[in-house]
């Protein structure tokens, strides 16, 4: 449903002969509970914006012309709503119940609005407002001792002393031999039930109780009217919408924040991989100059071997001197160690590599000569 601007004066013109039938439950008064619902109109104008559903139109400005009332008693009346002493404070339950134990309960009797009212009007505004606030509004008493600012026992205090008033009241103005009784109201006091006649009674003469104001709504020109009222539709719609979105932003955080950890993870997973092949290279590089180096000496010292074995064989073919042979072992053996050198050398600055090695083994003829 679409927003709509109020026509206040058209909502006045239809609800306000209600909201004066309830506001005259409190005020006795009719020209200053006119001027109470005319005030709680203007109100509602200003506060139009906390209003969230039309067809809780009615109950928010009843609500509304109820807190101006009580307010308007406890501004005006002599009696204030003082907390009653615990001494004066009655057996709340004993003296409630009582009347279930009578042979002859008030509300057997069929009372007219103007009856009833009349009745309510006799009370001193502090118990009215209890009267009224329990019985017609269907308020328990925790919630009109917050609404009035009295305590619990208060409250129940006041209702007591209203009820006995109220009963007084019409039997001894109203009640007399040809007043008309109502047979339903008989059987519920047979059965014992005649405390359900307050509530009932009351609410149900009083739920179409209407008077038609003498004057027009007025608004001060100072006031603005609101521009907008908003449906419930509208607001569900509403709600909807947002919560969707949160959970959609919920979702797609989420998302995000799991991707990014699942790359954390990875990255994590590759640089520790890396790091573990990088020193496996190591290790297998250290391996296999080791195993080179080995390797190669293993080759150079059977050819290394063979040359001196040559060579001393030739020596003694030739009959070297001994010097002679002495120096060139001492020779062999230099060139020995400087290859190792070499080999060591180079196997630490080159990259590893597979090393072939290839055997040769060259024979040559001996040649013995003879002096």
């Amino acid at each position: 449903m679409s927003k709509i601007k109020p026509d206040w004066n058209k909502i006045y013109s239809a609800i306000s002969p209600k909201l004066l039938g309830i506001c005259r439950r409190y005020i006795t008064d009719i020209y200053t509970a006119e001027d109470i619902v005319q005030d709680s109109f203007i109100t509602a104008i200003q506060k139009n914006h906390q209003l969230n559903d039309e067809k809780a139109l009615f109950a928010w400005l009843k609500k509304i012309v109820v807190n101006n009332a009580l307010q308007h008693i406890r501004k005006h009346s002599k009696d204030a709503f003082v907390t009653t002493e615990p001494s004066e404070i009655p057996d709340t339950y004993t003296e409630m119940e009582h009347h279930l134990l009578e042979d002859k309960n008030v509300f057997i009797y069929d009372f007219t609005n103007e009856e009833l009212l009349s009745s309510i009007d006799n009370l001193p505004p502090h118990h009215k407002s209890v009267f009224n606030l329990y019985f017609i509004e269907n308020h328990s008493h925790s919630e009109i001792s917050g609404l009035l600012g009295i305590t619990v026992n208060t409250s129940k205090s006041h209702l007591l002393r209203a009820k006995k008033s109220v009963q007084n009241y019409l039997l001894n103005n109203f009640v007399s031999q040809n007043t008309p009784k109502n047979k339903i109201a008989q059987l519920l006091v047979i059965f014992g039930l005649g405390g359900l006649l307050w509530a009932q009674t009351f609410q149900s003469k009083f739920a179409e109780f209407k008077i038609s104001p003498s004057k027009k709504l007025q608004v001060p020109s100072g006031i603005k009217p609101g521009n907008i009222l908003i449906s419930s539709s509208n607001r569900t719609l509403k709600n909807k919408i947002v919560i969707g979105i949160t959970f959609l932003i919920i979702i797609i955080i989420s998302l995000f924040l799991f991707n990014h950890q699942n790359n954390l993870s990875v990255k994590t997973f590759s640089t520790t991989s890396s790091g573990q092949i990088k020193n496996q290279e190591k290790i297998t590089g250290a391996t296999v100059t080791n195993s080179e180096e080995k390797a190669s000496q293993e080759v150079n010292t059977p050819l290394l071997n063979q040359d001196t074995e040559r060579k001393v064989a030739s020596n003694e073919n030739k009959k070297v001197p001994v010097n002679q042979q002495h120096y060139d072992e001492e020779k062999s053996i230099d060139t020995k160690k400087n290859r190792k050198k070499i080999m060591i050398k180079d196997s630490l600055h080159e990259t590893p590599q597979k090393v072939i090695v290839v055997k040769k083994i060259i024979k040559r003829d001996t040649i013995f000569v003879e002096r």
